[in-house]
């Protein structure tokens, strides 16, 4: 047995709740079902409000997130709890959870990276090509699996794209908080500590929402912590032929990781990696999985060469701009990101939600620093608890890059996977905290339940902000007619009319919904600086561009909204901001056809200006 399977610290703990499970079989599972279920509800409430313009929306929200929760978090608090009903509760919550996305807009995708990946799953059901193209981001498509997933699903269920996205996500959320659960109880010992694990780690701040949408990373994610908990399979088998049959599991899991998400796989790699340095240094080279680590790097690596060699274009200047902004800000040559604000730092999260978080963010490190100490005191020589541990920190340490405007988004995007030492390390601190005290009142139980609700909370209003939380007018109902906001009314008119293969300049938010629903070639954004085309007071500077990439379209939208790609595929709630007139009127030149003008929102033929 290799050595970063022993040395399990709460292996006392675990045992005395075992012996728990065979003396008691009351389950609260069915009790906490309920609650989940009237927390879904609740939450369906409170977006039905919040869709029809009415208040109150707000406060319901977050009482069905602590109905969701707080019973489960008290219940898995407990000592002697079956583990079976340990498993299926965070399985519960989590699907409640996703639920509580789902429920928000049920009858299409409205997320920026969801509207992305939506395309690349019509284009394989069109065309049955893998890697077809995407001009918002070129690099989804190399990286298939997701949508290759999604397509069978339509292809074998009968069902519509969006119907297979939404069970596929729902799907990996099952294998993700099994899984998160499964590895807990292995590495630490103690199924109490597993559970606890798995509802903190759905304080992540990406959890609720972004992690949830239909996107490459909802799957990968899942996938990379199945092949984390193989790893400790492989390395506990106890002959030859068991060890062989695992590790070819392993390596068809990693398989699965690396053409599905391009970060996933490097981070599933770096965690491979530091398990064998870990284990090095606490044991010695022999029974590291070295052979693993560099089986998992030659898939990623050759992946990269050979179908997606664009991926390091596309993240070496999110790296190096994170990073230079960082120096800047510790040099005082650059602001600090305004904290609780949305994009452009204009809208400010409530007073009282800012408090929560903080708050939140301060029992998270209590927790974190809780669980380190019982690591340490433990002397723990589990080079998988250890690396956990150091996670943990690590995660801890990230927390002021939220400060710096171009690195707050990649020090989000890496807690999600730092997070998965947070989950333990919290668990085995507060498993720590509920041994001491014997017994374990009510009261106590009670305190852990409410603080793991306080940090899902702090994670939650961290994670997306407060006024996109709940539904947004989408789809509203006149003399008997459907209408839709004017970007998807646009979008249909330019496909139905124009035909599909179109190359459009759009704001950003619209021309997602471009690709999507009039299965247009469209471009946004400042790479190539088409946001600026679009901003500018006068056209002629801009035509080379034009030219350069054949834009035969182009989309003028004066609503503010449509610049914002969380909030811009929705109803404009009282009077829209509008940008300036000068921009959009700059295209009324000779050589420019308008063919489509609804106020606001104009599509002009711009092919023979170049």
């Amino acid at each position: 047995m290799s050595s970063y399977a022993r040395d399990v610290p709460l292996a006392g703990a675990a045992a005395g709740e075992h012996a728990g499970e065979r003396e008691r079989h009351v389950t609260g599972l069915p009790w906490i079902i309920l609650a989940a279920s009237a927390g879904v509800a609740v939450a369906s409430a409170a977006d039905a409000l919040s869709r029809s313009g009415h208040s109150g929306g707000s406060v319901l929200f977050w009482l069905a997130v602590v109905l969701i929760m707080g019973p489960a978090a008290m219940r898995m608090a407990a000592k002697h709890v079956p583990g079976g009903e340990r498993a299926a509760t965070v399985v519960v919550i989590g699907l409640a959870l996703y639920a509580v996305k789902v429920l928000r807009d049920p009858w299409s995708f409205t997320y920026a990276d969801e509207l992305v990946h939506f395309h690349n799953l019509q284009a394989i059901l069109a065309s049955g090509n893998l890697f077809g193209g995407n001009s918002i981001l070129p690099i989804t498509p190399r990286y298939p699996g997701l949508e290759s997933a999604a397509a069978a699903i339509v292809r074998a269920g009968g069902i519509s794209p969006f119907a297979a996205g939404i069970v596929l996500i729902a799907a990996a959320r099952v294998i993700l908080m099994l899984a998160l659960y499964l590895f807990y109880e292995r590495v630490s010992g103690s199924p109490r500590a597993a559970a606890i694990g798995a509802l903190a780690y759905a304080a992540t701040p990406t959890f609720l929402f972004f992690s949830a949408q239909f996107s490459y990373e909802s799957l990968a994610l899942p996938l990379a912590t199945v092949a984390v908990l193989t790893l400790l399979s492989w390395g506990q088998a106890s002959d030859r032929a068991t060890r062989w049959r695992w590790g070819a599991l392993l390596l068809l899991v990693a398989a699965a990781v690396v053409p599905t998400h391009h970060v996933s796989a490097y981070a599933l790699v770096g965690f491979f990696a530091a398990v064998c340095v870990v284990h090095w240094l606490l044991h010695g080279r022999r029974g590291a999985p070295w052979a693993m680590a560099a089986s998992i790097a030659v898939l990623s690596l050759g992946w990269l060469v050979f179908a997606a060699a664009g991926t390091i274009g596309y993240l070496a200047p999110v790296i190096a701009s994170a990073f230079n902004k960082v120096v800047q800000t510790l040099n005082g040559e650059a602001q600090t990101r305004v904290l609780f604000a949305n994009q452009g730092g204009v809208e400010q999260t409530p007073v009282g939600e800012q408090i929560i978080a903080i708050a939140g963010i301060l029992v998270l490190a209590l927790g974190v620093l809780g669980g380190l100490r019982v690591v340490w005191r433990q002397r723990a020589r589990n080079p998988m608890l250890v690396l956990l541990a150091l996670s943990a920190a690590v995660y801890i340490a990230t927390l002021p890059l939220r400060l710096v405007p171009a690195a707050w988004e990649t020090a989000s995007r890496a807690g999600e996977f730092l997070f998965l030492g947070v989950g333990l390390t919290v668990s085995i601190g507060v498993v720590w905290l509920l041994d001491r005290r014997g017994q374990e009142p009510r009261l106590f139980r009670l305190l852990v339940a409410g603080g793991l609700a306080l940090v899902f909370g702090s994670g939650v209003i961290a994670g997306w902000p407060a006024s996109l939380r709940l539904a947004l007018p989408l789809r509203v109902q006149a003399a008997g007619h459907v209408v839709e906001p004017p970007g998807f009314v646009a979008a249909r008119w330019s496909g139905t009319t124009l035909g599909a293969g179109q190359r459009v300049a759009a704001e950003d938010s619209d021309a997602r919904l471009f690709i999507d629903y009039g299965h247009q070639i469209a471009f946004a954004g400042v790479n190539p600086d088409f946001d600026g085309m679009l901003s500018a007071p006068t056209l002629q500077p801009w035509v080379p561009l034009l030219r350069d990439s054949r834009i035969t379209l182009v989309e003028t939208d004066r609503r503010q909204i449509a610049t914002d790609i969380i909030a811009g595929y929705f109803f404009d709630e009282g009077a829209p901001p509008l940008m300036s007139a000068a921009s959009a009127n700059k295209f009324n030149v000779p050589n420019v056809n308008r063919l489509y003008d609804s106020g606001n929102l104009v599509i002009y033929a711009v092919r023979r200006l170049w």
